[in-house]
């Protein structure tokens, strides 16, 4: 099994469902601005997706399975977006990152 860590303390608690849909909504915003912007963005638009990709584990360590699904409806998140942005994480992420 893989484990990640994201920068947060074991002291961290965590997010609730709305917390998580504030925060997927204010990056999903975000990278949709970037996406107008050629091509002095490309890298921006990566880090925003490496970010989005870490919010998507985050969602899925906090959350019940329901809220998962409904976090992803609401957002209009198909599965393959979702892993997709998590991929992006993961090709982002330095070795000492995933422990």
């Amino acid at each position: 099994m893989l484990f990640l860590s994201f920068g947060r303390g074991k002291e961290a608690s965590m997010k609730s469902f709305e917390e998580l849909k504030a925060t997927f909504t204010q990056e999903l915003r975000e990278l949709e601005q970037l996406a107008g912007i050629w091509p002095s963005t490309i890298e921006k638009r990566h880090v925003k997706e490496q970010e989005i990709g870490r919010h998507c584990y985050e969602a899925e360590e906090d959350l019940s399975p329901l809220e998962l699904n409904t976090l992803k409806r609401v957002l209009g998140i198909t599965d393959t977006k979702w892993r997709a942005f998590k991929a992006r994480f993961i090709e982002g992420s330095s070795p000492e990152e995933l422990v």
